[in-house]
């Protein structure tokens, strides 16, 4: 079981970093968590065959999280696709996500493959759950079980204490950190958390693990300060994935 991000930026990526999703590898099935800039092609960089792409998990309709599934959907027809693509995400998520594919026209007729969208996962080696999450928007929080573990993915959130009692007795916690707490009463901030918040809900939770993710990073002084920050609140592992690593779980 491993995780790859294919990017870790807020909705204002650098040129080096995309948006954030990422993938999880089961060694049986291949998940993608949001769909953002251009996913074939991300997943080719990660060193997987899209193809393979089991499940898709879509957390909300902001288009740095969403703008990227026509495009997944169309380049997985051209590739040759016929098995059916398993989607999970809320119901106005999925609403949203059938409008994109409804204004392009797009179906099974001419992509050559059938979706089917689903609000949970669930077989002997891989359970996903959606939970409600805390944003501006219907979004959803990811919990994900395995043989040997369980993580929870908070997607874009508002600091708040039910997040960490949401992911207590999880061993991973993947949690945002746009900016920097000394910007967190700055207009736009609302809906998102800090560095330091994110280490706040990782202590409360009273996880092992913590993987900072979509990041601002012109909202902080140097890279160096996002680690410090949470490290002020929270004393297990933290870290700040690099696009296209793999990390054991």
């Amino acid at each position: 079981m491993e995780i790859i991000f294919l990017g870790t930026s807020c909705a204002e990526p650098t040129a080096q970093i995309g948006f954030t999703s990422f993938l999880v590898d089961t060694g049986q099935l291949l998940v993608l968590v949001d769909a953002s800039g251009n996913p074939v092609q991300s997943i080719l960089a990660a060193g997987h065959d899209p193809l393979a792409l089991d499940l898709v998990v879509l957390t909300h309709y902001h288009a740095d999280h969403i703008a990227g599934y026509p495009a997944l959907i169309q380049t997985l027809g051209c590739m040759g696709r016929r098995r059916a693509l398993t989607v999970v995400c809320g119901q106005t998520t999925g609403s949203k996500a059938q409008q994109l594919l409804d204004v392009l026209e797009m179906n099974q007729s001419n992509t050559g493959y059938p979706i089917r969208i689903c609000d949970g996962y669930e077989d002997p080696d891989l359970g996903i759950l959606l939970l409600d999450g805390k944003h501006s928007i219907p979004t959803s929080m990811v919990a994900i079980r395995w043989a040997n573990g369980r993580l929870l993915y908070t997607s874009d959130t508002a600091f708040s204490e039910a997040t960490a009692e949401s992911a207590r007795g999880y061993q991973t916690l993947i949690h945002e950190a746009t900016f920097s707490h000394s910007r967190a009463g700055e207009p736009g901030h609302e809906g998102h958390s800090s560095a330091y918040q994110a280490g706040l809900c990782a202590a409360g939770a009273g996880v092992e693990r913590l993987f900072l993710c979509h990041i601002c990073w012109h909202k902080y002084r140097r890279k160096s300060e996002i680690v410090e920050e949470v490290r002020s609140a929270f004393q297990g592992e933290i870290v700040l994935p690099e696009p296209y690593l793999r990390y054991p779980l």
